[in-house]
């Protein structure tokens, strides 16, 4: 059997029921997800569950995993956007210098 490790620290089960998690949240979407868990924190704080058999706390560590992916891949972005930025400024002053 093979056996998955998780993208993100889990500290609410391990093994095969933390991976069933994953996909089926990953299956779901974050949007949705993000809208499910916004609901149950709103109206329903008291469950134990908040997708099927998802615990809110599992749902909570997985959220917070792709909003850090988000921002890394945003700030990459940035990034290459400010050097690219900045060589064509450097190249058009070295161009009106010459």
């Amino acid at each position: 059997m093979v056996q998955h490790r998780l993208p993100f620290e889990n500290r609410w089960t391990t093994g095969d029921r933390a991976w069933h998690w994953h996909c089926q949240l990953e299956r779901i979407g974050i949007d949705t997800v993000r809208t499910m868990y916004a609901d149950h924190e709103c109206h329903h704080p008291a469950d134990q569950l908040v997708v099927a058999d998802v615990p809110p706390q599992f749902v909570r560590d997985w959220l917070a995993f792709h909003d850090r992916h988000a921002a890394r891949r945003q700030m990459l972005w940035r990034s290459a956007v400010i050097v690219l930025v900045a060589v064509g400024a450097g190249a058009s002053l070295y161009s009106a210098l010459w």
